[in-house]
């Protein structure tokens, strides 16, 4: 008997119970959708906690925060020559912080942000982006981050007043003009260690450029970049040698190694310990992230495949009244010779044609309901809660391995449900089912 013998066997007694079997392929095919939806929600934020992190340099940033010589203060050019040749380093970025600075312009005032002295050429390797204008290329130009302007207040309002409910400035407190290539005076504060007067210094300096805002947008950023001729003048005119060694050289406060691929940042990390740095990556934090939310998606398509097993139920059911009402067909099979093998895997076939549509049908549905999903709920979200939720939260994302997850434990779980009723039609009696035809 050749396949298509036996899937025209399959077609015909399908048809004869067309409403029992589009049920039971119903219940295949809730049963593999409840497990896609269910599940996808896993993946789904799964991938919007750490799509913006493995989007970003970050990923790939190794902070070094202690050299192992308790002596030692701070980074030497030695160090930084040293991070540089090691293998798989793409850029090392060296800092040195400006202190106490605040900025002014006209009767505007933006108070302390996070200023620090870099060498452009190893930001550019970094991959820093810039929003708008150029890097600097002479000593008295800066760079100031996204919000820089936004933070630049009124001075004469009271502290009260500056902010909204939500911690912002307000608009009409802010500097209302385009701050690039704007000339701006910078004031540097610093306090002896012997407790004296503080020292201060003034630059006027020029915003050349502007970084590009961060993907989150809830995340402000307050920071300014300099060059190190700027911040040496500036020492040298308050008085100030912490930020170098006797000789004369720069001592940096942090430095940041960039690994050419997030692969290779383990075998960094590695060669630092050997080499006596103190070290840490956002890998780690994302590996453990990683492994959380496997379990948790794991522990979703175990409660989804609940389901199935549930809807199995009517499959079997299904298959056994199948065998019931065709003995006499079955009877006929084997009294001209029909192998039980053959008659075995006729019935096969049935429950996995009705499993295999189910699962289709299913993963079809399941599909719409995670566009709808992502599509409609933000949108809910934002009317009951009156705030904007942000561009890269995706509440269910469904990959191509969570569909083929779906679609083979619902085969599986049919085929083992029809295994059974399959095996009791081979052991039908031939004359108690001829019988029963006559």
């Amino acid at each position: 008997m050749t396949f298509k013998d036996k899937w025209r066997f399959v077609q015909q007694n399908m048809k004869k119970n067309k409403v029992r079997v589009f049920m039971t392929i119903l219940a295949a095919a809730m049963g593999s959708c409840f497990l896609i939806v269910l599940a996808s929600v896993g993946f789904g934020l799964h991938d919007s906690l750490i799509k913006d992190e493995l989007e970003s340099r970050a990923v790939t940033k190794i902070d070094i925060y202690g050299t192992g010589d308790a002596e030692q203060t701070g980074f030497t050019d030695d160090n930084i020559t040293e991070l540089k040749q090691m293998a798989d380093v793409k850029a090392v970025r060296q800092m040195q912080s400006l202190g106490e600075i605040n900025f002014h312009l006209d009767d505007y005032t933006n108070e302390l942000p996070n200023a620090i002295a870099v060498d452009f050429e190893n930001e550019k390797q970094a991959g820093i982006e810039l929003g708008s204008g150029r890097m600097p290329e002479a000593e008295n130009e800066i760079v100031v981050s996204s919000d820089f302007a936004a933070l630049l207040t009124k001075d004469d309002v009271d502290e009260n007043e500056k902010y909204a409910d939500d911690g912002t400035v307000k608009t009409e407190y802010q500097y209302p003009d385009d701050i690039l290539n704007k000339e701006i005076e910078l004031e540097a504060s610093t306090f002896p260690e012997d407790g004296g007067e503080p020292r201060t210094a003034t630059e006027k300096v020029k915003i050349v450029g502007i970084e590009a805002a961060p993907a989150n947008e809830y995340i402000y950023m307050n920071s300014v970049k300099t060059t190190p001729e700027l911040k040496r003048k500036l020492d040298e005119a308050m008085d100030a040698t912490t930020s170098y060694t006797e000789q004369g050289d720069p001592l940096y406060d942090q430095v940041e190694v960039y690994a050419t691929t997030a692969a290779a940042v383990d075998g960094i990390l590695s060669s630092l310990e050997e080499k006596g740095y103190d070290a840490y990556s956002n890998l780690e934090e994302l590996k453990s992230i990683n492994i959380l939310f496997n379990v948790v998606k794991a522990g979703l398509i175990i409660v989804g495949t609940i389901a199935v097993l549930i809807a199995s139920i009517g499959i079997y059911n299904t298959m056994t009244m199948a065998v019931t009402e065709r003995a006499p067909d079955i009877g006929i099979m084997k009294a001209i010779g029909a192998n039980p093998k053959t008659i075995k895997q006729i019935f096969l076939m049935e429950s996995t044609f009705i499993g295999l549509a189910g699962a289709l049908i299913g993963t079809a549905v399941a599909y719409l309901i995670s566009f709808l999903v992502n599509a409609g709920v933000p949108m809910i979200l934002e009317q009951i809660f009156e705030e904007e939720i942000p561009a890269t939260l995706q509440l269910s994302s469904i990959p191509l391995l969570l569909a083929a997850i779906s679609i083979t434990i619902c085969l599986i779980v049919t085929i083992l449900s029809g295994s059974r009723p399959a095996k009791q039609a081979t052991n039908v009696d031939v004359l108690r089912a001829l019988r029963r035809e006559i």
